[in-house]
C-alpha cells in the first residue's frame, strides 16, 4: 500500500477550502465561522491521514503458512478472540409486555386495560412466548381445561367490545 501524501492532501483540502471561504465572504458570513469550517476540514484531513496510515489492506497478502487472505486466517483471532468477541444479546431487547404498546384498536387497548395480571400473563404466554394452550397452563400452575376456560371467556369479553367488522376478523 503506498503511504499518505499528507502534503498532497493538504494542499489540495486548502484549495477547495480558499473556494469555500470566498463564497462564505461573498455572503457575509463572520471570520468565526469560516474558520469553524476551517477547523473541520482539517480535521476531516487528519482524520483520514490516520486511517489510511494507521490501515493495512489485506488485498494480496498472505499469511506465512502460504494461505490466502481470510478472515478465519487471521493470526489475531487465535490470541484475542476473546476480546474480539462479543457476548450475544438477547433477541427481545424491548420490555416483555411490550406487544401491549403496539396495540392500536382503541376498543381493545381498553379491553386490555380492564384485564387483570393474570389475563395478560396468560395473553403474553400465547402471543409473545406463542406457546400452545397446555404449555401455559403448565407454566402458570394450572389445569389445561381451567386455560380453556379462561381463554372462552377471554374470547367473548373481547366480542362484546370489539366492531362488527372487526369481530368477524378475528372472534371465531
Amino acid at each position: 500500500m503506498a503511504g499518505y501524501n499528507y502534503g498532497y492532501h493538504r494542499d489540495k483540502m486548502e484549495k477547495e477550502f480558499a473556494q469555500i471561504a470566498a463564497t462564505c465572504r461573498a455572503e457575509g458570513i463572520a471570520e468565526d465561522t469560516i474558520e469553524i469550517i476551517h477547523r473541520i476540514l482539517l480535521n476531516e484531513l487528519n482524520s483520514n491521514r490516520k486511517f489510511y496510515t494507521h490501515t493495512q489492506s489485506y488485498d494480496g497478502m498472505k499469511f506465512q503458512n502460504g494461505s490466502d487472505v481470510d478472515v478465519g486466517n487471521n493470526p489475531f483471532l487465535e490470541d484475542y478472540l476473546e476480546q474480539f468477541s462479543a457476548p450475544q444479546v438477547e433477541i427481545y431487547e424491548w420490555h416483555y409486555m411490550a406487544w401491549l404498546d403496539d396495540i392500536d384498536t382503541p376498543e381493545v387497548v381498553k379491553w386490555l386495560g380492564a384485564l387483570g395480571e393474570e389475563d395478560i400473563r396468560l395473553l403474553t404466554l400465547l402471543v409473545v412466548d406463542d406457546l400452545k394452550q397446555t404449555e401455559a397452563a403448565k407454566i402458570l400452575g394450572k389445569h389445561d381445561s381451567a386455560i380453556s376456560r379462561k381463554m372462552k371467556q377471554l374470547r367473548e369479553s373481547l366480542a362484546k367490545v370489539l366492531p362488527e367488522p372487526l369481530r368477524k376478523c378475528y372472534i371465531r
